[in-house]
């Protein structure tokens, strides 16, 4: 059992410290630099600023989704995308999100 976990140390140790010892040639190199990826802005279609923002008190999520369904222009995927995230916030937090 000795023999083994002295030969499990030498073989992590070997396959830790060999980059630092000889060195990792022009991967090492590569790999130093940081990447940086720009990311956009979102942009959101006009569409969206139509939706039903504030839901009555008295009137149910799926209520309030169904509004809000009927006020898109139809064929207008983001407005229906915007509708069904503002029903599943609406479901997690009881009011429709203004």
């Amino acid at each position: 059992m000795r023999n083994a976990l002295i030969c499990a140390a030498t073989m992590l140790g070997l396959l830790l410290l060999w980059p630092v010892v000889f060195g990792g040639g022009a991967a090492s190199s590569a790999m130093a630099g940081t990447v940086t990826i720009p990311i956009p802005p979102r942009s959101y279609p006009s569409s969206l600023a139509a939706l039903p923002r504030v839901a009555p008190a008295t009137e149910s999520c799926a209520a309030t989704r169904l509004r809000a369904t009927k006020a898109c222009v139809p064929g207008d995927v983001a407005c229906d995308h915007a509708v069904a995230d503002a029903f599943d916030v609406c479901e997690a937090k009881g009011m429709w999100p203004s």
